[in-house]
């Protein structure tokens, strides 16, 4: 629970291993992460550790650092881009000076996926990110650009945990064939989008990288998290947030101040390239623009920003309307306006366009 949600603190460990030892190289896991520190910094995170091609003790010494750091911290996440294995029931992340001639060697060589999760067990809000995925730890066949594995996932027992994997057990997540793996690049862009609840932010990543494989690589969701909202970053405030419904000002049976409406145009009704007239119905009976058969002109591509505010009371709606070329008008779609305060953006289809519509709401006294 934060009292002050803008001094959330936010905190995060970056390690990519590129440069193996006594195995496959993998060129991308140092850019990714580069790349993903760089988006948590972008998302607000105020103590960001990077740490590449780190060996059994450098890899060590960081959790321990970082352990401390995470202690108290509101939001607190680990991601490790390299090679990654299943063995004796366990995941474990490898350094680059690990050998593993036999199993074992995997408690003195490599990184238990747990001693992770130990460092992160101080913070509120926990995320643990694996760009790597798990192979025979025994073999010598690990293939450079693959981050390889083949069975086993560990379950989530504490609440308020995200884990995320960049592959399904019997997948292999990609190197990528430009600076960046799919997955890395997918977590970067979705890390600090606005209004995106952290409950929704490992599916969101999966569909994106689904996306980005042709349907070759699936990432895994491990999550025990409470079902109220949690954000990295609300588009509202400018600032970070984390934690329970004290962090979102429900506006319930309140009298609303609308702003910021920007209409988006996607598609057209009109055929041959004609723009459509749009105009807006609110739900008390008012219109804008206010005259009656004044519209805003469109074309695909163009955006309508309504100048001014509007006040309603929290359960109102609007209609997007536009004329029609023989006269009369036609629904584009209705917005009902969302219970909370902040930017919130639909998408409306009807009459054969297709419109984003986004708006701001804000208590209208404060």
């Amino acid at each position: 629970m934060f009292a002050n949600p803008a001094q959330a603190r936010k905190v995060a460990l970056i390690i990519g291993n590129s440069v193996y030892e006594h195995t496959g190289q993998l060129p991308n896991a140092a850019n990714d992460a580069t790349l993903i520190a760089d988006a948590a910094r972008t998302a607000g995170f105020q103590d960001v550790i990077v740490g590449n091609n780190l060996g059994i003790d450098g890899f060590r010494a960081a959790l321990r650092e970082f352990r401390s750091k995470a202690d108290g911290a509101d939001v607190a996440m680990v991601y490790f881009a390299g090679h990654g294995i299943e063995g004796s029931g366990k995941n474990w992340l490898i350094p680059t000076d690990a050998k593993l001639d036999s199993a074992r060697d995997l408690p003195y060589e490599s990184i238990d996926l747990d001693l992770v999760m130990q460092s992160l067990s101080g913070a509120q809000v926990r995320i643990a990110v694996q760009d790597a995925c798990r192979n025979n730890p025994f073999g010598r066949t690990w293939r450079s650009g693959t981050r390889a594995v083949t069975r086993g996932l560990i379950g989530v027992e504490a609440d308020d945990v995200l884990v995320i994997y960049a592959a399904a057990p019997g997948q292999t997540a990609s190197d990528g064939d430009g600076q960046n793996s799919p997955f890395a690049r997918a977590l970067a862009q979705r890390l600090p989008e606005p209004d995106v609840p952290v409950q929704l932010l490992g599916g969101l990543v999966r569909d994106d990288v689904l996306s980005i494989t042709d349907g070759e690589q699936r990432p895994f969701i491990s999550a025990s998290i409470t079902g109220t909202p949690i954000y990295l970053v609300r588009e509202n405030t400018g600032v970070l947030v984390a934690g329970s419904s004290t962090a979102q000002l429900t506006l319930s049976g309140k009298p609303v101040r609308l702003t910021d409406v920007k209409i988006e145009t996607v598609r057209l009704t009109g055929f041959f390239g004609r723009p459509d007239n749009l105009f807006i119905e609110f739900s008390d009976g008012s219109r804008f623009p206010e005259d009656n058969g004044a519209s805003f002109r469109v074309k695909t591509g163009d955006v309508w920003q309504p100048q001014g505010d509007f006040v309603f009371e929290s359960d109102a709606s609007f209609r997007v309307m536009e004329f029609d070329d023989v006269g009369g008008h036609d629904l584009i779609g209705s917005v009902q306006l969302a219970q909370t305060a902040g930017v919130h953006t639909v998408t409306l289809n009807g009459d054969r366009s297709e419109y984003k519509v986004t708006y701001r709401l804000a208590a209208a006294f404060e």
